[in-house]
């Protein structure tokens, strides 16, 4: 449950995050750029968007609490499954 939530949560921050790459970015170059890196680097690139741009606090956070959703679903479900193995 905690492993979709946080997938989810951290797909929104993500699109937030491109969508202000594209608004914020001074050229087309550095629109990409940023889409990009916030595509692949999330929580890690929205944290440094924030404190270059000076905007999006609020995808910042979204994606921190969905990457802990999502360590604690994988976290949960990786317990059960240890379990579950032969001794």
């Amino acid at each position: 449950m905690f492993l979709g939530i946080g997938a989810l949560i951290m797909l929104i921050s993500i699109v937030w995050f491109i969508v202000l790459s594209f608004q914020l970015g001074e050229s087309t170059g550095e629109k990409v750029i940023w889409a990009i890196v916030n595509f692949l680097f999330q929580p890690l690139a929205g944290i440094i968007f924030f404190f270059v741009k000076k905007a999006g606090l609020v995808p910042m956070i979204l994606g921190i609490i969905g990457v802990l959703f999502y360590g604690y679903g994988m976290f949960t479900s990786m317990s059960e499954v240890m379990q579950q193995m032969p001794q």
